[in-house]
This record gives structure tokens, sequence and C-alpha cells, in this order.
């Protein structure tokens, strides 16, 4: 082997053996930004503008700022771009722990901004599939980019940056599951690092129709499965409309508390005179009794659920054992269940409807005519045989 041979030899074997593929969301990393409303559930397509922070972080860590969505078909996609200093092959997949790269490998230097997507078939399975784009895709520092996962014609996923396809997926196209969600990721093996912070502005869904902005934004917090979540100390904070700031030197947020809503609709619940219920939603969970006027979050559930099934019929029927049973809710909704739930987007009525039980106090009240009725009857008898004596 020549001197030249063995040089290039050696830098092959270097290569292969730090050539690595990026690091999936099955490792253990912490995770804080927001969920988008209730109403972007089932949304066929996201987007987001996330501004690029480039800075320099540990080789082989994953800073990774992205909008994602959980599938109704059990996958999950995710789209933004990463801080990833190492060597990685640009696109593949990985499966049961074996690497497969499609194209060539790349160093990444620190500070090196690149778009990246990943998609896993099974979000609870650790292989996937990924690409990263080329150095500096992510633009200049401190400019500003929409991040969109968008349906093709052909109804499979496509991955696009400021208006222009980047990538195209053979995985077909399936509604969201859970609302859209915007996340600021660093990986946890150092948590005094920073992360960020970046902003993230106007998430938005595809309908089904068209791209609706998100009216509200509720806190995201997620350490991953096997360290303490108090060891997060990354936070998201809402600095204006659907405007969110998330990473280091943040207020942490507890995770499902309301960072911003555009507006407040009003629910209007009415129950039974004594029987208790509980609202839950952004606000939290509250229990009341016979009614209640709430305001909700534009977009959010607030879910209502009773304490019982039956409860004693109002007055003095109740007092004689007359039961009245929940039949089911009326009016925004309509639900037999115990508990349900309403979509907030416009000032919304509820009410329980009941069906009346007088079996008790009938059986009361033909006995009670019943004991009079022979009562009469032996005192008539009674004066009878007087007067006979």
């Amino acid at each position: 082997m020549t001197r030249m041979g063995g040089w290039l030899y050696a830098i092959l074997l270097v290569n292969l053996i730090l050539t690595a593929s990026p690091l999936p969301q099955t490792q253990t990393t912490f995770k804080v930004g927001a969920w988008g409303d209730d109403a972007s559930s089932g949304n066929l397509g996201v987007q987001v503008e996330i501004q690029t922070h480039s800075y320099e972080t540990p080789t082989n860590t994953l800073d990774f700022f992205w909008v994602g969505d959980d599938l109704s078909n059990g996958a999950f996609i995710q789209f933004g771009y990463s801080l990833e200093p190492g060597t990685y092959c640009l696109k593949g997949a990985v499966k049961e722990g074996q690497l497969s790269c499609l194209t060539h490998s790349n160093v990444i230097a620190p500070g090196d901004a690149r778009w990246q997507w990943q998609y896993w078939p099974d979000r609870l399975s650790p292989d996937y599939f990924f690409e990263i784009g080329p150095q500096g895709s992510a633009g200049e520092n401190a400019s500003v980019h929409t991040y969109r996962i968008a349906p093709s014609f052909t109804n499979s996923w496509t991955f696009e940056l400021d208006g222009r396809t980047v990538a195209n997926t053979t995985f077909t196209v399936s509604r969201s599951s859970d609302p859209v969600f915007i996340v600021g990721e660093g990986s946890a093996s150092n948590v005094s690092r920073n992360l960020g912070p970046v902003k993230f502005q106007n998430l938005s869904y595809l309908n089904g129709t068209e791209w609706k902005r998100v009216d509200s934004l509720v806190a995201l917090s997620y350490c991953g499965i096997s360290v303490a979540c108090a060891a997060n100390q990354y936070g998201a904070i809402a600095v204006g409309n659907d405007t969110l700031i998330a990473g280091s030197n943040v207020h942490k947020a507890d995770d499902g508390t309301l960072l911003w809503t555009d507006r407040y609709y009003q629910l209007q619940i009415t129950v039974h005179p004594d029987l208790q219920f509980i609202v839950t939603s952004p606000q939290g969970s509250n229990a009341y009794v016979g009614n209640a006027s709430i305001v909700v979050p534009d977009g959010m559930f607030a879910y209502v659920s009773l304490s019982d099934t039956t409860t004693a019929t109002p007055g003095i029927l109740g007092w004689l054992g007359s039961e009245d049973r929940f039949l089911g809710w009326t009016g925004s909704v309509s639900s037999q269940e115990l508990t349900t739930r309403v979509l907030m987007d416009s000032n919304k009525t509820l009410t329980a409807t009941w069906e009346r039980d007088s079996t008790i106090p009938t059986v009361i009240a033909a006995l009670t005519l019943a004991t009079i009725a022979v009562l009469i009857i032996l005192k008539r008898h009674g004066s009878k045989a007087g007067t006979l004596v």
C-alpha cells in the first residue's frame, strides 16, 4: 500500500466510524414549546415560521427546532432546522438500530444550521427515516423562515422551506391525531448548556380546505424516557400574538398551561339544582353545583363531567324518594356520555336532561291511599256494629 493509498484508507475508515444518522426522538432529550389549539387536531398539514439561531453545540449532540404532528395512523412527522455537529449521513433510514444511508455523508460544523425532517412510521418504535439539508440551508443567523409539512398531489408528504419544496417522500398522508405542536429540543446529556432560545411564530395548520392560524397556545414540556422532568430547565413563553420563545433563560411554564389566546368564549352550563359537576379546560379543573358560566380560550375543549347519573328530585318528591336519571346533554353538543367535551370556537351552551323516576313516591302514595281506605272502611264497620248493639 502506498503512502497516498494509506492516507485515503485512513480517511475513509474514520469517515465510516464517525458517520451516523441524526439523533432520533427516542433518545433522551428535553423538549419545550407549545401545542396549538384543540381545533388543529385532525389537520392535513402544518407550518410555522422559525427564526434561525446559529451557535456552537458539542459534537454528536442535537439541538432541533421544529413543527410536527402525531398522525392518526400511528406515525410521527417533524420538520425544522437542527444544530448537530459531527459526520452524518444526509438521507437514510434507521431500522432495528441499523443505519441504511441512501446518499453521501457530510461533516456538519458547529453552528451550521440545516433543515432536517424525520418521519417515524410508528412513533412508539425506534425506526425512522430522515434527511438533512446542505450547509447553511436554514439561512443566516437571525433570519426567519417558513417550514411547512404539506400533502402532495400524489397523497404523500412534502417538506417546503419558504414556499419551495426541499424534500419529497412516499409516506401516505394521514390526518393528525393530536393538535399541531412546536418544539425546541436539546440533548439531555448536559442540562446546563444553552438551548437557543428560538422564536416561533404564526403556527398554522391545513384544516382540509385552507390554512388556518391557531387561536391558542398551550405549554409543552417533556423530558423523554429516563430523565427526571425536574432537570429540564428550559422554558417557553408567549411574547405576542401567536409568537413563542422557547429554550434557555425563558420562564418555565407548567406543561398544559395556557400561554396565549386571541380571545375567550363563554360556556353556559345547566345541570341540576343539587348535583355537582366538574369542568376541565386550560384554565384548570373546577367543581360547580347546579349551573355555571365559564370562559374558555378560543379553539380549546372544555370537558364537563357529572358526579353521578342519578340524583334526588328537588322538593318534597325527592324527600319521598323520587330520583332524576341522566338522559344526556343537549345544546351545543348532543351526547349520552357522562363526560362530554365542547370545542369553544364561539359562545356555547350545554344542558343536562333528566328523566324522573317517581316509582317510590307513587308506591308510597298508593299505600297511603290504601291505608286510608282501609281505615275508613274499618271505621264505618265499627260505627255500624255500635249501632246494632
